[in-house]
């Protein structure tokens, strides 16, 4: 589904992060590209470190100005983000791109009840007065799923329980009607039934609001069942991306495979003991700030070739037989 004009709602191109350290320039983010259309999820996966959250922060304008290198395209519904100040930020910010963070119990203010929260963020994008505003945050708690959402106005985040100070920060996200919404690791802090009621929300929402998702997140078992695109991210470049179906059924990219080796299946039919035998993968991310000459999954990577592999880096090419899935590998496994 794309908008009136027939293209993506956000286009991201060659978004590139670096932070300025004592021990010089951290690369975090290199060249990442992707677009994220009217209705559709795009899920961006990787390990701790890879540069997902870095990168959404970056679109946002909520990386430290003195410390932050940032270069690149972000265009929004035909508006660059990138190089915007603080108040052309702020005007983009919820009403046009919300998010919603891993922890709540961090994100919401701990002194200010639930209604308090909920009403300046509706009033910070619409002028209205504090009586509308307060019963537009009684519909939002409703709409989240928030039994009694009177009395929860009342309520300060403590009060309530983990699964529903995440509903609150996704009706407080939803609050500008975005038309984009970042969810970095949003059910990561939550347990798998609590967790899968969040996931079920936000894809009705998604729905009944035709709402571009990205969903940053390490976890694949959910992406497999919310995503329609994926991109893989390793020292904080796209290393592989196809439709969901792609990446699952035919990974090409020695980490991609390793990290689908990496996660339980639950109806998986080999006997127990075999299917307990995940994969591991050896090692550790590279240093950002010294990130090696050629491919940076080097290291790590179990089909390597020693000259190429050292010396040259992978550029981001089709998977035959499928122009939307390409990998950053020079190593391609049978049967793909």
């Amino acid at each position: 589904m794309r908008d009136e004009q027939g293209g993506p709602v956000l286009s991201v191109r060659d978004l590139r992060v670096a932070f300025r350290t004592p021990r010089g320039l951290a690369r975090v983010v290199n060249g990442l590209s992707y677009d994220v259309e009217p209705g559709r999820t795009l899920a961006i996966v990787g390990e701790s470190g890879s540069g997902k959250s870095v990168g959404a922060l970056a679109l946002l304008g909520l990386l430290p100005g003195d410390v932050a290198r940032i270069s690149g395209s972000a265009v929004f519904d035909g508006y660059e983000l990138i190089g915007r100040d603080e108040e052309e930020m702020r005007a983009v910010r919820g009403a046009g791109v919300g998010m919603v963070f891993q922890d709540p119990a961090t994100s919401l203010n701990p002194v200010l009840t639930v209604g308090r929260q909920l009403v300046e963020a509706l009033r910070a994008h619409a002028s209205m007065p504090k009586d509308v505003a307060r019963a537009r945050a009684e519909e939002l708690l409703a709409e989240v799923g928030i039994p009694d959402p009177r009395s929860r106005l009342e309520a300060y985040p403590h009060q309530l329980s983990g699964g529903m100070r995440q509903r609150v920060m996704i009706a407080i996200a939803l609050a500008g009607q975005p038309r984009v919404l970042i969810a970095d690791e949003a059910t990561t802090a939550l347990d798998v039934t609590v967790q899968a009621q969040i996931l079920d929300l936000l894809m009705r929402l998604q729905k009944e609001h035709s709402t571009g998702v990205i969903w940053i997140t390490h976890d694949l078992g959910v992406v497999a069942g919310i995503a329609d695109h994926v991109l893989v991210m390793y020292a904080g470049r796209c290393v592989e991306e196809g439709s969901v179906d792609a990446l699952f059924e035919r990974p090409v990219h020695p980490y991609t495979r390793g990290l689908l080796g990496a996660t339980p299946v639950v109806d998986d039919p080999r006997p127990a003991r075999e299917r307990d035998l995940l994969v591991t993968m050896p090692g550790l991310p590279p240093d950002p700030v010294e990130l090696p000459e050629g491919c940076a999954f080097y290291p790590r990577c179990p089909v390597r070739a020693d000259v190429r592999c050292r010396t040259e880096e992978p550029p981001l090419a089709s998977v035959a037989g499928d122009p939307g899935h390409r990998a950053a590998t020079f190593y391609t496994p049978e049967g793909v």
